[in-house]
């Protein structure tokens, strides 16, 4: 169960970035925020690129590469921007219905088809974003749905989950023409230059929004490159939805450090339902 360990390590390191993030919020652009982040993310990508070494690659990494790169920075500014409108304790667990879109993209795209006991994993996911609103039970039964989609982080973490459950399936198809460094790599440069522009454009004083985070952004970049690589190798031992599955223990983690660092409220309601999402996930991951 080494890709077990290796997504559990990236889970945490998830939780860890978007706590340094949200942090770095408090005095940045979101665009910028998003560039900053990922630009220190594909410089130590390629720190670890000279050990591994480029395999030879053909036109379709290229397209790929093309394809992650650009749609991947787009979701990756609506990634952050849920991050800073919302509690984190809220808006992290929503990335854990991403195996659940999975159950359907993973077959369309690559294949894939878990066993249709994940089922049961779907109906614990569901309860899950239920009990994270269950304080508002008062208002009726549906209001703790309503109020997961009444919030604007939440919401975007939604679509931003969504998403990723097709963005995931290209990181296999990229791996299947390379290798776990490389193609990350790859990935996030091409982010990274597709976004410079529109930072350079639309963002008032760049530079000096990220000298006021520099510790945050160093942060976030350097924990984004380690969970990032680990989850490239995991790919390459199991399917694509269970790696997913267990990266998503970061809801956990997420509420803890909401919870202990920005002092959120409802820690007890919310890690209940976080954890139930978690559960979910597994059932998905280890019995689908």
């Amino acid at each position: 169960m080494t890709w077990v360990m290796l997504m559990i390590s990236a889970a945490f390191l998830q939780a860890a970035k978007d706590a340094f993030l949200k942090r770095a919020m408090a005095g940045m652009d979101v665009l910028v925020a998003t560039w900053s982040y990922c630009l220190v993310t594909s410089v130590l990508l390629a720190g670890m690129l000279f050990s591994s070494g480029f395999p030879p690659v053909g036109a379709r990494f290229w397209w790929l590469v093309t394809v992650s790169g650009v749609f991947g920075g787009l979701n990756l500014v609506l990634y952050i921007t849920a991050v800073k409108a919302s509690d984190l304790s809220l808006t992290l667990p929503m990335l854990a219905l991403s195996p659940l879109f999975m159950l359907i993209t993973s077959p369309l795209m690559i294949g894939e088809f878990p066993d249709p006991a994940g089922l049961f994993g779907i109906v614990l996911i569901v309860a899950g974003s239920y009990a994270l609103n269950l304080r508002r039970f008062a208002d009726g039964f549906f209001a703790p749905f309503k109020a997961l989609l009444d919030q604007k982080g939440p919401r975007l973490m939604l679509l931003v989950s969504f998403l990723w459950s097709l963005f995931a399936n290209v990181d296999r198809m990229g791996l299947d023409v390379s290798a776990p460094i490389p193609w990350v790599f790859s990935t996030y440069f091409a982010t990274t230059v597709f976004l410079t522009p529109l930072v350079l454009w639309r963002a008032a004083a760049p530079f000096s929004q990220v000298r006021r985070h520099p510790r945050e952004i160093l942060a976030a970049g350097l924990f984004e490159a380690v969970s990032l690589a680990f989850q490239m190798y995991a790919l390459t031992m199991t399917l694509v939805a269970y790696v997913i599955a267990v990266k998503r223990l970061s809801a956990v983690f997420g509420v803890l450090i909401g919870a202990l660092i920005f002092k959120e409220s409802g820690l007890a309601e919310r890690l209940f339902g976080a954890a139930l999402m978690v559960a979910g996930v597994f059932f998905i991951a280890l019995l689908g």
